[in-house]
């Protein structure tokens, strides 16, 4: 090859993107660096075979990146690369947006054929904290059947802010139920809620209301932020579904509201550990007729965290009294003179006995022995004797 021929091997390579031969992208970047040239010296300064240029020169100008003299010698001249290449790249880029066009269709379709069949697509909202403050006042204040919700301390400090809006749905007829978490306990909100709110307590970690089946607000606590759904579908009766069973299990507020708010806190968690598996344990020395003082309390504690050992005899009874009214609706009476502690429920189907239990084996490993008597008048009914009296 001459000294001064093509430099660049590449580029000859790369013209192929644009449908050039290796000698058309030879001949074609050799008129572009030494101007016009006759077909003789186009032939040597681009290093095609004699027998191979005026072909090749024929076919560049058919292409519209030529042009030949009709003269001869024959002159060939390259048309400049913007004017040669610019409609083809143009003609690509047409091509690269109505392929993106047809993918965009084909992912539109793909899509369409996952989605299961009789479904529908359906949009809901994000509002900033602001906004889900005013968004729920509105939608209560608007309220004419229904309101129910499951809050936590959030959810509580939003709805003590919502206090008129709630008056006026009561005053419209709507019917307002709210199952607050047991972490509101002690909550001032708790107690400045209007009348008319039905209120219960339960295992509750999110805030969710539904105002007239018609809304579901779902509130993060994190940072007040707030999904609000138009929830005429499948996703409201799920919600309306799971708040019916939550309020079956939930707790009758009032006796957690009349204990004090220390007392009440540990009142529902022993309530809670009791129908979460304690009562089993409990029954279980009962029946085997063991000693409740060796094992019971260290179960308790070890297994779910609740520590009666160090409580003072008043506070213990007291503590029992409260959780007997929160899981029952009974209660506990001292009979100071007889020594006798009497444990009743009013719920069916909740029996006292695993509380016997639990105070025969507190009092028993206090040094006070404790025997316990079922009633004869009513299964809900248990009697304790204790060995002496109450310090």
């Amino acid at each position: 090859m001459p000294a001064d021929a093509i430099e660049n091997n590449d580029l000859p390579s790369s013209l192929e993107e644009f449908g050039l031969s290796k000698y058309e992208g030879r001949a074609y970047l050799t008129m572009l660096g030494r101007g016009s040239l006759a077909a003789s010296d186009l032939a040597y300064y681009a290093n095609l075979p004699r027998t191979k240029v005026y072909q090749t020169v024929k076919k560049l100008e058919k292409k519209r990146l030529a042009v030949v003299s009709k003269q001869k010698p024959l002159i060939c001249s390259a048309i400049p690369p913007e004017e040669a290449f610019g409609e083809i790249v143009s003609l690509h880029e047409r091509r690269v947006k109505n392929m993106q066009k047809i993918v965009e269709r084909l992912q539109k379709l793909s899509d369409e054929g996952q989605r299961p069949r009789g479904s529908e697509e359906r949009r809901y909202f994000i509002l900033d904290a602001d906004s889900a403050l005013s968004k729920v006042a509105s939608l209560i204040a608007g309220a004419r059947s229904s309101i129910t919700g499951t809050i936590d301390a959030w959810g509580l400090r939003l709805l003590s802010q919502c206090k008129g809006q709630l008056v006026k749905a009561a005053t419209n007829g709507a019917r307002i139920r709210l199952i607050a978490g047991t972490q509101c306990v002690g909550s001032e909100g708790l107690f400045s809620l209007p009348d008319g709110i039905e209120l219960r307590m339960g295992d509750v970690h999110s805030n969710v209301m539904m105002i007239d089946s018609a809304h579901t607000v779902s509130i993060d606590s994190s940072n007040g932020k707030a999904a609000l759904f138009a929830s005429l579908d499948a996703y409201a009766g799920l919600q309306s579904k799971g708040f019916e069973e939550a309020w079956g299990k939930a707790t009758e507020v009032r006796h957690v509201l009349e204990a004090e708010p220390a007392v009440a806190a540990k009142a529902l968690e022993l309530a809670r550990a009791v129908d979460n598996g304690l009562a089993s344990h409990m029954l279980e020395y009962a029946v085997n007729s063991e000693d409740p003082s060796t094992g019971l309390l260290e179960v308790m504690e070890k297994k779910y965290g609740i520590k009666l050992a160090g409580l003072g005899a008043p506070e213990m009874l007291e503590l029992v009294d409260s959780a007997l009214k929160i899981s029952c609706a009974g209660g506990l009476k001292h009979d100071r003179s007889n020594n006798i502690l009497s444990l009743h429920s009013k719920a069916e189907g909740k029996h006292v006995l695993p509380w016997a239990v639990v105070l025969a084996s507190y009092f028993r490993k206090a040094g006070n022995d404790a025997r316990i008597m079922q009633g004869k008048s009513s299964p809900q009914l248990v009697h304790l004797r204790l060995s002496g009296p109450i310090a």
